[in-house]
């Protein structure tokens, strides 16, 4: 064991210094020689061997030979060994040494000589010393050859950190048992970074092989959302950025108001000048600038908003459907007992109302229960009508195409109290009580009071859910958008409706507050309901009947980008 001492002075405020106490810190004995064993032809020769030794060294032989002789058999790290091998006209031969350091020589290394009578071994590569794959896994052969050995004598080492996607298989004979083929299975690359390996593949006594191995990550350029909202006051935003390739910004309608910087460990920093009103968006491309030949170049957009407005994101919902699972901690809006009083508020635009007489817009609600709804048969499409298990109500207000409308519909002592942006136009007259009339989703059931959140299903045998922008079948699709979609477990006041931007945000823990679906996302297929109540919107597109009888589509909500209030 070799051990260094290390002295340190420390100086002392004002009077001098003193000696710090001796650090003595020990190192292993090590030793190695390069390289570990040399071969010679008939003809003999000489051959030079460096040794690395922590401390003083010795060599011995494993017996006494006398056709090679060392020029040393002692020294210190660093020298070098000349091994003077005599020609061999009689039989192949090997001679085997031991160098040893440390006490008593405790740590070793082994050397060998060989010579052979009549010409050497030797190995040879005969597959490609450089070997390149995707990032698709994949199978490496390595073919080398020699003029003596069996393959079976045939090594490989790996450097460090190959044998992580290098797998090792299995060594077989070539053409001839003296050629082997070497297999390993190349694992694929899910990283960004390319990654190197070299495989030695070595017979004892012979030069080894090197083979180059290199494997290349799938070239990317993305990032996690295509939407981006800055805010009005001005601010820097970091888009993150999943990139192993080069690459160039450009930016249309960013002219005097958004400006990009060297991208960092959180993304490409994009920062905004203030916005005094209105609404303003920029496009932001990033494009790979080192496609290779015969490589698809890639970009990818994204858009960056700057809005003064309440709301940006509706949902589109011709043909498309929302509906909330009642899976949040504490359930749907009525787990705890039946409402006397509700709330039901949202804002909608209808595109347009060229459909047939008796066509249904769907806005939300119960089918046969209590749903809201455009249209009916004697109903304009233009109007709503609240349809009840206990009685119909029109609403005689005349909605107009291509106008947001902020819709309350409060429900009160059997009264529904119906507001259009903050007027009230409609009071129902007090809805009949219907006790004991039987339907397949809740029993006996009553009107008064409302049940608002049976289990959510595709209704099978007709038991209904709570759906927006869909009833029944996908022809009572809302033709609009929707947004700030909220249920209250209470009756609001006009006053409550009415107060300063009331239509277009409330803080979500107010009072009686059950679920409030507000469209911030811009993408996916959730709306997160910004209560503590946690009820998930869900979205469906393309409703169409399926193979087993449900009306279903793909997860999904056709987000629409949109500014609230207009101004």
């Amino acid at each position: 064991m070799k051990k260094i001492f290390f002295i340190a002075a420390a100086c002392l405020a004002f009077f001098g210094c003193k000696e710090t106490p001796q650090v003595e810190i020990e190192i292993p004995d090590a030793i190695e020689v390069t390289p570990r064993s040399v071969t010679f032809d008939a003809e003999g020769g000489t051959a030079d061997v460096i040794v690395s030794s922590t401390g003083e060294w010795t060599l011995t032989a494993a017996a006494e030979y006398d056709w090679v002789d060392a020029s040393k058999v002692q020294g210190v790290d660093g020298d070098i060994i000349t091994f003077t091998v005599a020609s061999n006209l009689e039989a192949d031969k090997k001679a085997d040494f031991t160098f040893a350091t440390g006490e008593e020589g405790a740590t070793k290394c082994t050397f060998s000589v060989y010579s052979y009578a009549g010409e050497a071994p030797a190995l040879e590569l005969v597959s490609e010393p450089s070997v390149e794959f995707t990032y698709e896994a994949g199978l490496l052969e390595i073919l080398v050859s020699t003029n003596k050995n069996h393959y079976r004598d045939v090594e490989y080492t790996l450097s460090e950190g190959a044998a992580e996607w290098l797998d090792y298989q299995a060594t077989l004979p070539g053409e001839t048992e003296a050629d082997a083929k070497v297999y390993f299975n190349v694992a694929a690359l899910e990283g960004l970074a390319d990654r190197n390996a070299t495989v030695t593949v070595s017979v004892p006594g012979l030069t080894p092989v090197e083979v180059e191995v290199a494997q290349y990550a799938k070239h990317v350029l993305s990032t996690p959302t295509a939407n981006y909202t800055i805010a009005v006051e001005g601010e820097t935003i970091y888009i993150p950025l999943t990139a192993n390739v080069e690459y160039e910004i450009s930016m249309e309608g960013a002219e005097g108001w958004l400006t990009y910087g060297e991208a960092t460990e959180q993304g490409v920093p994009f920062t905004a000048a203030a916005l005094e009103d209105g609404k303003r968006a920029a496009t932001v491309t990033f494009t790979q600038t080192d496609a290779v030949e015969g490589e698809e170049t890639l970009s990818c957009t994204i858009k960056i908003t700057q809005v003064n407005a309440l709301i940006t994101w509706a949902a589109d919902m011709d043909g498309n459907r929302l509906f909330p699972k009642w899976d949040g901690p504490n359930g749907g809006i009525a787990a705890n007992g039946d409402l006397k009083d509700v709330t039901l508020e949202c804002m909608v635009k209808f595109n347009h109302f060229d459909v047939a007489s008796g066509s249904i817009y769907t806005i939300m609600g119960i089918e046969g229960y209590f749903l809201l709804r455009m249209g009916d048969v004697g109903n304009p499409i233009n109007r709503l009508q609240i349809a009840t298990m206990a009685g119909n109500y029109n609403v005689p207000f005349d909605c107009e195409a291509n106008t947001w409308y902020h819709l309350a519909v409060v429900w009160k002592e059997r009264i529904a109290y119906v507001y259009f942006n903050g007027e009230l136009v409609g009071e129902s007259q007090q809805f009949p009580v219907r006790q004991y009339v039987y339907w397949p989703t809740y029993n006996y059931v009553y009107l008064e009071p409302l049940a608002l959140s049976p289990a959510w299903s595709y209704e099978p045998d007709g038991n209904r859910c709570f759906w927006m922008g869909y009833s029944y079948d996908a022809n009572r699709s809302l033709r609009g958008l929707m947004t700030e979609i909220r249920l209250w477990n209470r009756a609001l006041t006009a006053e409550e409706i009415n107060a300063e931007n009331h239509f277009y945000t409330v803080d979500p823990a107010s009072e009686g507050l059950f679920s409030y679906w507000k469209f911030t996302e811009g993408e996916g297929s959730t709306v997160a309901d910004k209560t503590a109540n946690g009820n998930t919107l869900y979205g469906e597109t393309d409703i169409t009947k399926q193979s087993n009888g449900d009306n279903a589509g793909p997860a999904g909500i056709e987000w629409v980008e949109v500014a609230l209030p207009d101004k």
